[in-house]
């Protein structure tokens, strides 16, 4: 297994790397770029861990993987990606507080946009709840929730590509 761990380590900074850069890249180029690295790790992370497993399969395990090892070597690509984004933007966030009041901005703005729409739907009451706590959004939950959704996507494309990939002897 030790085999399997050194290219999936690999892997998983690389993929952390890139939606790092992605992340800081899309900050300087608009707003708010929280939604755009989100898009971005969707279309991202199928790709590390499939090329990653294949890697493992065609040319590491004799053309055998099974599903186990798949999703093994899957988690630890998506944990890692995961990992290193979130204290990357951590990090990045505190030293760059200007980015992280732009994310907050387009975030309260979004909500007031949708105040109607949110009040009729919800109530009153959800609305203040809801705006007052995007008010008080802190660089902690941004980071936490760009780790939460490459999380919830490495599991979805871990196991979906495991099945493909497999092939026992």
């Amino acid at each position: 297994m030790k085999k399997y761990f050194t290219y999936a380590t690999k892997i998983g900074v690389l993929a952390g790397i890139l939606s790092l850069a992605a992340f800081f890249i899309l900050g300087l180029l608009g707003n708010d770029p929280t939604l755009m690295s989100i898009v971005f790790s969707f279309a991202v992370t199928p790709f590390f861990i499939g090329a990653t497993l294949y890697f493992i399969r065609k040319k590491v395990n004799q053309n055998h993987l099974s599903f186990a090892e798949g999703m093994t070597v899957g988690f630890v690509v998506y944990v890692l990606n995961a990992v290193v984004s979130f204290v990357g933007i951590l990090l990045g966030l505190f030293a760059w507080p200007e980015l992280f009041e732009r994310i907050r901005e387009n975030k309260v703005a979004i909500t007031l946009e949708k105040k109607d729409f949110t009040i009729e739907q919800y109530g009153e009451e959800i609305f203040e709840k809801t705006l007052q706590s995007i008010q008080e959004l802190n660089v902690f939950q941004i980071a936490l929730n760009d780790f939460i959704w490459k999380i919830v996507f490495g599991l979805f494309f871990t196991i979906i590509i495991s099945i493909i990939l497999r092939k026992t002897n």
